[in-house]
């Protein structure tokens, strides 16, 4: 199932394309083939998003720390598309390849996003500052995402501990979200 299929490339989503129609938004060749944990990475929340009214999801280098995720199969020809998506043209996020870990202990190389500054560190159980904080909708998608991907249930817990800001995402991305259910 994870074996390289010509044309295709893995990618390891941590954030809204968990979701499987956000993700279809902008990649429609988006195949989920299972779940994985990328390891030495911690999940963080910096930059503020117009689209979403709320900071956007991110990972950051953190020996020891872990997040889960899935591991989609996309065709290369949405590679511009996804990347558009993350920001990489505006210097938002930058891709890179990560090794992740699959359920069964082997492991696959896949592509992901991480945003291109550094926040200050948390302290492991420290809250989330509220400028830090994703909106409603944002963090629905993780963590609906995440149940609809079956991620292990203490992580879907710890997503669900994460505070929002109050805020909706602009009525442009919810249309989109909408659109595509």
């Amino acid at each position: 199932m994870f074996q390289p299929i010509e044309n295709t490339f893995l990618y390891f989503a941590y954030g809204s394309n968990l979701l499987k129609k956000r993700i279809h938004i902008n990649n429609p060749s988006a195949k989920f083939l299972g779940i994985g944990q990328l390891n030495d990475h911690l999940l963080d929340f910096i930059k503020y998003s117009e689209h979403w009214r709320g900071t956007s999801a991110t990972i950051v280098p953190t020996p020891g720390a872990h997040i889960w995720g899935a591991i989609w199969r996309l065709h290369n020809d949405d590679m511009p598309a996804l990347d558009k998506q993350e920001g990489v043209d505006t210097n938002w996020y930058f891709a890179k390849t990560v090794k992740v870990i699959l359920p069964n202990g082997s492991s696959v190389d896949c592509r992901t996003y991480q945003q291109t500054i550094n926040p200050p560190q948390r302290k492991p159980g420290e809250e989330l500052p509220l400028d830090r904080r994703p909106c409603i909708t944002y963090l629905d998608c993780i963590i609906n995402g995440a149940i609809e991907c079956n991620l292990p249930e203490d992580y879907i817990n710890e997503l669900k501990k994460i505070p929002n800001n109050g805020q909706e995402a602009s009525p442009k991305m919810i249309e989109k979200l909408n659109r595509s259910s």
